[in-house]
């Protein structure tokens, strides 16, 4: 192998793009993991089978040209920050993808709505034009994007992916919310809030929610849209007058007309209007087509209703702010039974107690934190603990009735039992569809 190598940190989906991406250009490269895993050399194997791929190894790593970090590593790790003070260049695949681009790009990220926003403003963009890309945190990464063909990219991004991305020329861009989440990554939640407005420091238009207690500078020659659940308070801004989402004083759409529920999707919504307009969408278009959306697997997604019981998959919820949203897009009485649990990121669950206590029937606890949750929650509703999902199910549908809605929402990652929020959910409607036969 040459001495002038690259390193890649992480054989996941973003580390294996950036493979794709430099046998493309006949870039000499080493692949090293904390846990190489067969599955990741086979995948790997895909790509080029000649390809070294070994643990983490800092003499190699201090050796390389260039280290390009995949977002599920922390740059805290020892290597990386002796890697800084050598002066090697350290950077990640949405970086790279700022500077090899050459169509217009959109970033979204916020604690909460990113992939929904994404896919929503990705719908509404594919239906008026051709050569819409969507990807980053959501479906492909960045750099599996890049294509002559393309003419805007939409992207969301994590904190992760804009501890790099730090100056990405952008059409426009939106830090939906923000609440604490991470905490096991960033040493307070400053950081991170402040890691999240990386994505405003190129762009274009910033796009802006009202309700943030955190208030972002934009580039002096970048102009700004706002939006909020309050009246908008400019013509150009969004917000909402009695229950009509307005732009300026201009009605657009009905809250019951929104293709999904919820006062947090009401947001949401605003903000692809918003990253719509700056991108140069036509309004009476978006308006209609936002109705055709359907919405995303995992996130308040429907599962079934049987035997008068609603079943909702909200698997994507791994902080506590998302399970709160989720209680409250459905809260009409006491019918609801929570199943919550997992690995908890640090979080804070007492933001949890008055929306249990008002609207939750029954909470079922289960996985890594679920001592905690219990802790927490205990006396503010009937409260159970389960060693799985699985017995987690069993014990909701043991106590639900007709009208209830069962909802899988469980504010915490779910790495102590499961790959993914994916594999969790879809566990969950596994045990939906069985029960259901």
């Amino acid at each position: 192998m040459s001495k002038d190598y690259k390193i890649i940190f992480g054989a996941g989906a973003t580390g294996l793009s950036c493979a794709r991406y430099f046998e493309s250009e006949g870039v000499s490269y080493v692949v090293v993991d904390d846990n190489p895993s067969p599955l990741a050399r086979k995948a790997l194997d895909t790509i080029n089978p000649h390809i070294p791929f070994c643990k983490t190894n800092a003499k190699m790593i201090l050796g390389a040209s260039e280290i390009v970090v995949s977002p599920g590593v922390a740059l805290s790790k020892p290597c990386l920050v002796e890697a800084k003070k050598q002066g090697i260049p350290i950077t990640g695949d949405v970086a790279m993808f700022g500077r090899l681009a050459d169509a217009p790009m959109v970033a979204i990220t916020g604690s909460n709505g990113k992939s929904t926003v994404t896919a929503m403003l990705g719908h509404v963009a594919a239906c008026e034009r051709k050569g819409v890309s969507v990807g980053g945190n959501i479906g492909k990464p960045c750099l599996d994007l890049l294509s002559k063909s393309a003419k805007l990219y939409i992207l969301e991004l994590s904190s992760f992916q804009l501890e790099l991305a730090t100056n990405l020329p952008l059409l426009a861009s939106v830090v939906l919310n923000l609440s604490p989440d991470h905490l096991d990554r960033y040493n307070s939640l400053d950081h991170y809030y402040g890691v999240k407005g990386n994505v405003y420091q190129n762009c274009k238009t910033a796009i802006l929610n009202r309700q943030l207690q955190r208030k972002y500078a934009i580039p002096k020659d970048s102009s700004s849209i706002s939006f909020g659940l309050d009246k908008p308070p400019a013509a150009s801004d969004f917000g909402l007058a009695d229950r009509v989402i307005c732009r300026g004083r201009t009605p657009l759409i009905l809250k019951e007309d929104l293709p999904i529920g919820g006062e947090h999707n009401v947001l949401n919504c605003m903000a692809t209007l918003a990253l719509g307009e700056a991108i140069g969408l036509e309004m009476t278009a978006m308006l209609e087509n936002i109705k055709t959306f359907e919405g995303l697997p995992h996130r308040c997604e429907l599962v079934k209703k049987t035997n008068g019981i609603t079943f909702y998959n909200d698997s994507k919820a791994t902080n506590v702010s998302s399970c709160v949203a989720a209680i409250e897009s459905f809260a009409q009485k006491q019918n609801i039974i929570l199943l919550l649990g997992g690995v908890s990121k640090s979080n804070d669950f007492s933001d949890l107690k008055l929306p249990v206590n008002t609207f939750v029937k029954k909470a079922i606890v289960f996985g890594e934190s679920a001592e905690e949750i219990s802790t927490t929650l205990d006396g503010l509703c009937d409260l159970t603990r389960a060693k799985t999902l699985a017995g987690a199910f069993t014990q909701a549908i043991h106590s639900a009735k007709s009208n209830d809605i069962v909802l899988l929402s469980p504010a915490c990652a779910s790495f102590d039992m499961f790959e993914d929020y994916r594999a969790r959910g879809n566990a969950f409607k596994a045990l939906v569809h069985r029960y259901s036969l």
